[in-house]
């Protein structure tokens, strides 16, 4: 399946789904024998300093808190920590798009590595006289106890409500209970489904209760599978 439509920016700049962005990406280039980063060519200073990249971001240590920590704080929010997370996002993007568009021409990419990475699938009998779906699509995982799970689907033109994007008939999921991503072409565990409306309940079953779901997600129109939007970043939720 594809990640992105051309057009659409490989990395978010929302600043919630940059976090979960740059925080899922850098762990996935460092992880594996060799790493997914060398794999799909990228040398050893280049995944080193997309590493130097998400410490200032994130750094998990409350005595030297990165941007987005002190950004995220009500308590440390200030114009100036604005001015510091949309800088690191600016230069990060500068510095790494030119490394995804790389890793893009490896001979050595999976569809798995596409997914993680926000990079599209080489163009296959792309409708000239149709526009891609655009919108990346934003949701929140709420556990409703008993292995259900509602999911809000909205995009970035409606907030605070439910919405699906122009042009789009369903949110179409990736996901999969229990195991971490990446996901894996051949995992019989990952499941991708279809919704139409925008607020749903997935029901996983009472034996999902206390395993972790892990989610992507996509606008598309089923008429026009060819135009389906970028998939967004990794989101994850306990089960209840």
């Amino acid at each position: 399946m594809s990640t992105t439509v051309k057009g659409a920016p490989r990395v978010p700049r929302k600043l919630s789904i940059f976090d979960q962005y740059i925080r899922t990406v850098i762990a996935f280039l460092a992880a594996g024998t060799p790493t997914n980063g060398s794999r799909l060519l990228l040398t050893v200073a280049e995944i080193a300093q997309a590493q130097g990249f998400l410490t200032l971001w994130y750094t998990g240590n409350s005595t030297s808190p990165g941007a987005w920590e002190l950004h995220s704080n009500p308590n440390t929010k200030t114009k100036n920590t604005r001015k510091m997370v949309v800088k690191i996002i600016k230069d990060f993007c500068n510095f790494f798009n030119p490394l995804l568009t790389r890793m893009s021409t490896s001979p050595n990419i999976t569809t798995a590595d596409r997914l993680v990475l926000n990079i599209a699938a080489p163009n296959v009998q792309r409708t000239h006289h149709r526009e891609g779906i655009q919108d990346m699509a934003y949701f929140a995982l709420k556990p409703l106890g008993g292995g259900d799970v509602r999911i809000i689907c909205r995009t970035t033109h409606d907030t605070k409500r439910a919405s699906k994007a122009l042009t789009s008939d369903c949110v179409q999921l990736c996901y999969k209970v229990g195991d971490p991503l990446p996901l894996n072409t051949d995992d019989t565990t990952t499941k991708t489904e279809s919704f139409t409306r925008a607020m749903f309940t997935l029901h996983l079953g009472t034996a999902s209760e206390g395993k972790k779901l892990y989610v992507f997600a996509r606008w598309i129109n089923t008429k026009h599978t060819e135009l389906a939007g970028p998939w967004s970043s990794m989101s994850q939720v306990v089960i209840s």
